[in-house]
């Protein structure tokens, strides 16, 4: 019979896996297990309640050879408890230390991608959809602390979720079912059951944030508030319902202002503008966690610089975001985009920088969708776009240093080509791009979207001319 204790742990592990998108269809789950309290104590409860629920469980393990002998006795240990319960397991050992030098990031930070990663190859194998972890309600209140002194914004107060994609994997389900239960409570469930765990004597070691946290900072704010645990677990819950909010709202008045390519994000101004600072922040953030392949989540204190930057920054000007992103500022649009990404072309034609094609008579030259066609005499039927002097070194090339432009119908004045760029609103990263004819290397037309933009061109009358056309 259950006594209260029972009563209190399996109700809240019946509650969390039957809440909407926990186990669903699945009736196979991957239990992470460390051989410490709080995962023997999910497993065993867990095995109670496999009929109940219609599940079969598998257990999964990993030693990140971090505590030598002891990490080595620590997966034995898992690997027997699931024998003497009959379950089938998986059991890795990973280099850590090496990965961390090769991923480039910190040992915690390898450890947590390191343990991902095997805990969604072990779903796959097995043909599973959830992963159950033990994280409790005073991990929980550690996340949130983590998250605080980082300065986190709504994002990171969410905490952990009872349901949320695997890291690395967003087609598994990560549960985390004791989220509702104290460490305090799932001792105690040990005891009671004289269940054996093992205890991890790094996790003493307060060089780690984490244990920092669990053994200097937590003690000392539980006296002001003995219940520091369940105020943060309600600040978690508070948090991720505002949060929800947020998303509804930005999948509704933003995502469809946003052009997507597979390189960047953009919105116009005005449109971005217009909208409340929480969901202008909401558009740097989504930008950013998709283009940088979830690499990256933006700092909230950059958040908001980027955010304040945006409402002056010069046409042109960039900001990096981290992880090879940027913000940049065009004249119509805020773009969030891969630092090496080609300008997207719009609606202008593009040809290769530093493009220097010679051009001759009876020639006809075809280039990212622009035709030109050289010809002595006009074509019957043919409307001509240009006549030039008939001995021009003529060339299809793209801008250079010193170049200027004299405008058709403008009296014979000329113009800085940048000068005449930058009216057109010609984003800088295109102006290296568009095509320029030119006649004795002087600018006669320009080409901007359908349009070739034609130069005043002087011919003597009488004197011998060729045709230029351009389709």
């Amino acid at each position: 019979m259950e006594n209260s204790l029972d009563c209190k742990l399996l109700r809240e592990l019946r509650r969390a896996l039957r809440e909407p998108g926990a186990l669903e269809d699945s009736a196979a789950l991957v239990v992470a297990v460390s051989g410490g309290a709080d995962s023997v104590a999910l497993l065993h409860a867990l095995r109670r309640l496999q009929g109940e629920l219609g599940i079969w469980l598998h257990v999964a393990s990993l030693d990140h050879s971090l505590r030598g002998a002891a990490g080595a006795r620590d997966l034995a240990f898992v690997g027997a408890l699931a024998e003497t319960w009959r379950l089938s397991c998986t059991l890795e050992t990973v280099d850590v230390p090496r990965l961390a030098r090769g991923w480039k990031i910190g040992i915690e930070a390898a450890a947590r991608r390191a343990r991902y990663e095997f805990l969604a190859q072990a779903a796959k194998q097995l043909d599973c959809a959830c992963v159950a972890v033990a994280h409790h309600a005073d991990d929980q209140a550690e996340t949130m602390l983590m998250h605080i002194a980082r300065g986190s914004g709504l994002r990171g107060l969410r905490g952990m979720r009872p349901v949320s994609p695997l890291p690395g994997a967003a087609q598994l389900r990560l549960l985390r079912p004791l989220l509702g239960v104290s460490r305090a409570d799932i001792e105690a469930y040990c005891a009671q059951h004289q269940l054996a765990y093992v205890t991890d004597a790094s996790n003493s070691d307060t060089r780690y944030r984490r244990n920092y946290l669990r053994s200097e900072v937590i003690p000392r704010l539980q006296t002001l508030n003995p219940a520091l645990a369940d105020a943060l677990n309600r600040l978690s819950e508070t948090a991720a319902i505002d949060d929800d909010f947020i998303r509804q709202q930005f999948a509704r008045l933003v995502q469809p202002k946003i052009h997507k390519s597979p390189a960047s994000w953009r919105i116009n101004k005005a449109d971005y503008f217009s909208l409340h600072v929480a969901l202008r922040r909401r558009f740097l953030l989504a930008a950013v966690d998709e283009l940088a392949d979830d690499a990256l989540s933006l700092r909230q204190d950059l958040t908001i610089d980027l955010d304040a930057w945006a409402g002056s920054a010069r046409v042109g000007a960039c900001r990096d975001c981290g992880a090879g992103i940027r913000l940049r500022c065009d004249y119509e649009a805020l773009i969030v985009e891969k630092s090496g990404a080609s300008p997207e072309a719009g609606r202008y034609r593009l040809i290769p920088r530093d493009t220097d094609i010679k051009l001759a008579a009876g020639q006809t030259v075809s280039l990212a969708g622009i035709r030109l066609r050289i010809v002595s005499d006009l074509e019957a039927g043919q409307r001509f776009n240009l006549q030039l002097p008939a001995q021009s070194e003529l060339c299809l090339r793209t801008r250079r240093p010193g170049d200027r432009f004299q405008p058709k119908g403008m009296g014979g004045s000329s113009r800085k080509l940048k000068d005449w760029m930058i009216d057109r609103k010609i984003p800088r990263l295109l102006r290296e791009q568009i095509p320029l004819l030119c006649a004795n290397n002087a600018i006669v037309a320009i080409c901007l979207a359908d349009t070739w933009h034609l130069a005043e061109v002087s011919i003597p009358v009488g004197a011998p001319r060729i045709t230029t056309l351009f389709d």
